[in-house]
C-alpha cells in the first residue's frame, strides 16, 4: 500500500514538475487577456477625455473667433471715428488760422470784438476736439491692443485644438487596431469552436459542451464518457472523441492548449492514488497523451493539470450536479502575440 502511495506522489510531483515550463506561459498568456483588458479600457477612458477636451477647446475657439471678430468691427469702427476727429480737427485749426490772419487785418473795433469773440469760442472747441482725439486715439490703442491679445489667444487655442484632435485621431486608430485584432481574435475563437463542435457532433452532445468564455474556447467533456468511475483509463469512445479534437488542432499553431481534470468531492476509495486531486492529475495526463499521439500538436503549447473537487460548475448537493462536476475540460487559448505588438507599438 504505501508503495502505491510513494508511486501516487512520485507521479505527481513529476506532473507538476513538468508542467511548469507551459504553465508559465499558460500564465503569460492569462497575464496578456488582463493587460489587454486594462489597456482597451484605459484607451477608451482617455479616447472619452481626449473628446471632452476636443469639444472644450471647439467651443473656447467659437467664442474667441467671434470675440475677434467684435474687437475687429469694433476697432475699425473706432479708427474711423479717429480719423473723423482728425479730419475734423484739421479743419478747425485751418478756420481758425484764417480767422486770426483776418483779425490781425481788421481795423474797426465792433468787428475786431465781435471777431474775437467768435475766435475764442473757436478755439474753446478746437480743445474740446483735440481732447476728444486724443481719448479716441488712446481707446484705438486699447482695442488694437485687445484685439491683438484675442488674435494670440485664439492662435494657441487652434494649435492646442489641433494637437489634441491630432491625439485623437491617434488614440482612435489605436482602438480600432485593437477592435480589429480582438475582432480577428473572437472570429477565430468562434470558427474553432464551430470546427469542434462539428467533429464531435457524432457523439452524445449531453456528455460534452463546447462553448467560449472569457474569451477562451472550452470543451468540456463529462467522467461518463471519458473515464470509468474512479478509473484514469480512457474509454474507447472518448478516446476517439479526443482524437477528433486533436485532428482540429493539429494545424492551429497559435493555439495554446490547458487540459484540466476535475472531480466531485466523494473522496477516492481506490489505494492506486492519494485522493482526488491525484485522480484529477491523472485524467488530465491521460487525455494529454491521447491527444498528443499521432498528432502534429507541439507538446511545449499543452499543459496538464488537475483541480479536484475545488471548482465545480455547479452545487454537489445533488447526484446531477456531482455528475456535472465530474469532467475534464480542453481549455484553447488563442496567442495574442499580435494584440501585445500593437500594445508595444503604440
Amino acid at each position: 500500500m504505501k508503495t502505491f502511495k510513494y508511486l501516487g506522489i512520485l507521479i505527481a510531483t513529476s506532473t507538476l514538475f513538468f508542467a511548469c515550463v507551459p504553465l508559465n506561459q499558460f500564465k503569460e498568456v492569462e497575464e496578456a487577456n488582463k493587460q489587454l483588458s486594462d489597456k482597451v479600457e484605459t484607451l477608451s477612458s482617455e479616447k472619452e477625455l481626449l473628446e471632452g477636451r476636443n469639444e472644450e477647446l471647439k467651443e473656447l475657439a467659437d467664442r474667441l473667433k467671434k470675440q475677434v471678430a467684435d474687437l475687429t468691427a469694433d476697432t475699425l469702427k473706432k479708427g474711423r471715428a479717429v480719423r473723423g476727429c482728425r479730419d475734423d480737427l484739421r479743419k478747425l485749426r485751418n478756420e481758425y488760422e484764417d480767422l486770426l490772419t483776418q483779425l490781425r487785418n481788421q481795423t474797426g473795433a465792433g468787428d475786431s470784438e465781435e471777431l474775437l469773440n467768435y475766435l475764442q469760442k473757436l478755439q474753446e472747441d478746437l480743445q474740446a476736439r483735440e481732447d476728444a482725439l486724443i481719448a479716441a486715439e488712446r481707446d484705438l490703442d486699447a482695442r488694437e491692443k485687445e484685439l491683438q491679445e484675442a488674435m494670440a489667444n485664439l492662435a494657441a487655442a487652434q494649435a492646442e485644438l489641433e494637437t489634441a484632435q491630432a491625439e485623437l485621431a491617434a488614440q482612435n486608430q489605436r482602438l480600432l487596431e485593437l477592435e480589429q485584432a480582438l475582432a480577428r481574435k473572437d472570429s477565430a475563437s468562434n470558427a474553432l469552436r464551430q470546427a469542434i463542435a462539428d467533429a464531435l457532433t457524432g457523439f452524445d452532445q449531453s456528455q460534452l459542451k463546447v462553448h467560449i468564455k472569457n474569451g477562451k474556447v472550452y470543451v468540456s467533456m463529462e467522467e461518463k464518457l471519458l473515464f470509468g468511475s474512479g478509473s484514469y483509463q480512457v474509454s474507447p469512445e472518448g478516446a476517439s472523441a479526443i482524437r477528433q479534437v486533436a485532428n482540429v488542432l493539429g494545424d492551429k499553431k497559435d493555439i495554446n492548449i490547458m487540459i484540466e481534470g476535475h472531480t466531485d468531492p466523494v473522496p477516492y476509495r481506490s489505494g492506486k492514488l492519494l485522493d482526488n486531486w491525484d485522480l484529477s492529475v491523472k485524467r488530465a495526463t491521460s487525455v494529454t497523451r491521447i491527444l498528443l499521439e499521432n498528432s502534429a500538436i507541439d507538446p511545449s503549447r499543452v499543459i496538464a493539470a488537475g483541480r479536484g473537487s475545488h471548482v465545480p460548475l455547479v452545487s454537489n448537493d445533488t447526484p446531477e450536479g456531482k455528475r456535472k462536476n465530474r469532467r475534464t475540460e480542453i481549455i484553447l487559448t488563442p496567442r495574442l502575440d499580435q494584440i501585445l505588438d500593437i500594445l508595444e507599438t503604440n
